[in-house]
């Protein structure tokens, strides 16, 4: 249970109250057992013994919650708003209650001193304006905070602004559109960009401090209307406000990020409304620039929003320098862009801009292997896109995959588990297992016996080899059955992001669990198995796309197909996987190859065959690639499984008939 407010009632403006709200997480929050964390309420991450609870972003304005479980970011407002299922009004007008805060219109704001600023001779800041573009919500929302603006607008022909405004080639009359202003008090440039939020940019060049936001606010997004401009006219995204103000001083449409780090306020912005327009990305050439760059084009490709990349800056640093520089020549290139995006898909640009670099990034991935050299002979290398393995139930599945993902780590690949089935502790008593049993079949130790407390040297062993080999490069999600594949995307764009943009492979095991999403156009789930099934598989794809990353994910397959090798029947069932997957494996028994399954009946004798088979320590297992697009289509690889160990042996020459018992035939110990 929350503590419950019992505070008196306090009165303040609307955006005062906002501000406060905003800041008083804490109270609404429980405290987790991590210190300055807080137990997260849509996941209830922070309330285990492992859980590292939801912290406070050290990057935002100190009012937006992160919890790397579930993935949600955001202040209190947007987390009461997904806790409660309501809109961002009824989360304040509740918030406001739970801290007993109520609206006062009439009193006066508890504006900062800096920002307190009289009007220009002969002007009024109760004057009703509105501006050409920029700022469209009613400005009556947050009166004090439009008093600053409108203040602020009426100084912008003081020397000092107007010389500013010369200096970085913007005009008077791209200046009143968007309703810059300047503060005297303290010399900076104020530019609008909601009714909530301005860039204030320090007119003095050899200030140490260049910008100066307000207090408590949010970042947003400069211009975000021209998104949607109906004139179905490219827009360009930048980082800045001025570079954006130096793109429309080319005639050109553009919205700012207003920092380099700020572009899920632009994807969310699209989810909310989508776009028709073109994007043309023109972030800044350094490393913040760059994996911005990245990141939207990540998340465009995977909303099925066009965007084209192009250079307008001929050399310069940025868009405002190169307006500055030579203003004739930006105008022509931003033209030259805008003409671009008329065929944003056009295989002469791609040759141009981006085959190299992807013919470089799949050299890349030619590295990546499976750690099996029988299925790397065959397979080659792991390239980004959708694998999908299948089998029936006990020919080991999880523990094949989970296998190779241990050994992709141990080759310094970094893995994203997410096991809907099988806990953590599940997964890891396993890869310890298997490396006593590869260390010495005579004292190797099964999973269940790890799990039920048994200690001794070969475990000990066993993790050490573990921590040194594979290290921290798996990360094993729980998925708890409400695992989706939102949930998914969302939770690897932060590990990318949090990791340097090291992009993993992810593992989903397994599919017929994985839940469906909310249709965005009628708010509600499919329930029909086969096309939620069809529908995550696509999504799967379309984020291993994105993303540029492989993607496994397990599938069950047909039980009539039980007593038949597997093939593509075997899927039929399981969603477009056929038609979608890059690569499908199939694992399957090798007793399937016995004569008995040729003959059309016999069916008692063959579930016998296949039930001894299922039972057999070890078991001779087969994988075959039924689809292939990254070279050879058909292959077969074989190996022996070790079931009380989790543990699959490739078998380099085929299939061997055994003399004698061996050590790895032997049952698992009894400790």
């Amino acid at each position: 249970m929350r503590p419950t407010i019992t505070k008196g009632r306090d009165y303040m403006t609307r955006s005062d109250a906002a501000r406060e709200v905003k800041s008083r997480y804490a109270e609404y929050l429980r405290p987790a057992k991590k210190r300055n964390t807080y137990v997260c309420p849509l996941c209830g991450n922070g309330t285990g013994s492992t859980g590292d609870g939801m912290s406070i972003d050290p990057h935002s304005d100190g009012t937006r919650l992160k919890c790397f479980k579930c993935g949600f970011y955001g202040d209190i407002v947007d987390l009461y708003q997904q806790e409660h299922d309501c809109s961002t009004g009824e989360a304040f007008t509740a918030l406001y209650d739970r801290f007993g805060i109520v609206i006062d219109e009439n009193r006066p704001a508890t504006m900062p001193a800096e920002r307190r600023i009289a009007p220009a001779e002969g002007k009024s800041t109760t004057e009703a304006e509105k501006p050409a573009e920029g700022l469209t919500e009613a400005v009556e929302s947050k009166p004090d905070f439009m008093d600053y603006i409108k203040a602020c607008k009426d100084h912008i022909n003081d020397p000092a602004a107007q010389a500013y405004l010369a200096f970085r080639g913007i005009s008077e009359t791209t200046a009143a559109s968007f309703w810059l202003g300047y503060d005297p008090a303290t010399g900076y440039l104020i530019i609008p960009c909601s009714t909530s939020f301005y860039i204030a940019r320090n007119t003095d060049a050899a200030a140490q401090l260049r910008y100066r936001n307000p207090t408590g606010a949010s970042i947003e997004l400069f211009n975000r209307h021209a998104l949607y401009n109906d004139g179905g006219r490219p827009v360009f995204v930048v980082e800045g406000a001025i570079d954006a103000l130096s793109i429309i001083e080319a005639g050109g449409a553009a919205v700012a990020l207003n920092s380099a780090s700020n572009t899920r306020k632009l994807l969310a912005e699209l989810d909310d409304r989508r776009t028709e327009n073109v994007l043309v990305l023109c972030l800044d050439g350094d490393d913040a620039g760059r994996k911005a760059a990245s990141e939207l084009a990540d998340g465009l490709k995977e909303r099925n929003i066009a965007y084209v990349t192009a250079d307008i800056c001929g050399g310069h640093k940025d868009p405002n320098d190169a307006l500055t520089a030579d203003r004739a020549a930006f105008i022509a290139a931003v033209g030259a862009a805008e003409r671009a995006t008329s065929k944003p898909d056009n295989v002469a640009d791609y040759i141009t801009r981006s085959m190299g670099a992807e013919i470089d990034k799949l050299r890349e991935q030619a590295t990546r292997k499976t750690g099996f050299a029988n299925l790397d002979g065959e397979a080659g290398s792991i390239y980004a896109g959708l694998y999908a393995v299948g089998g029936i139930s006990s020919v080991g599945k999880t523990t094949f995959i989970a296998q190779m993902a241990d050994q992709m780590a141990a080759q310094g690949q970094h893995v994203l588990f997410f096991s809907m089935e099988q806990s953590r502790l599940e997964m890891v008593s396993k890869s310890i297992s298997r490396l006593t049993a590869k260390a010495d079949p005579d004292t190797a130790v099964s999973s269940l016996q790890i799990r039920t407390g048994a200690q001794g040297a070969s475990i000990k062993a066993a993790t050490a080899e573990y921590l040194q080999t594979v290290g921290d490069r798996v990360s094993i999600v729980e998925g708890n059955f409400n695992c989706n594949v939102g949930f998914i995307g969302d939770y690897t764009r932060q590990y990318i992001a949090r990791n340097g943009g090291q992009r993993p492979t992810v593992i989903v095991d397994y599919l017929q669990v994985l839940q469906p999403v909310k249709d965005p156009e009628t708010g509600r789930k499919a329930t029909d198995p086969r096309q939620i099934v069809d529908y995550n598989v696509t999504q799967l794809k379309r984020l291993s796309r994105a993303l540029e990353i492989p993607i496994f994910v397990i599938s069950s397959v047909n039980r009539s197909n039980y007593l038949a090798p597997i093939d593509f029947e075997s899927f039929k069932e399981s969603g477009g996987i056929e038609y979608t997957a890059d690569v499908v494996w199939g694992l399957q028994l090798a007793a399937i190859h016995d004569p008995l399954f040729e003959k059309e009946k016999d069916i008692v004798k063959k579930r016998a065959k296949i039930a001894e088979a299922k039972e057999a320590m070890p078991r001779e297992i087969e994988l075959v690639c039924l689809k292939n697009r990254y070279g050879k289509s058909r292959y077969a690889c074989e190996f022996t499984y070790y079931p009380q160990y989790d543990y699959f042996k490739p078998k380099i020459d085929g299939f061997a008939e055994i003399s004698e018992p061996t050590p790895w035939d032997k049952p698992a110990r009894t400790i």
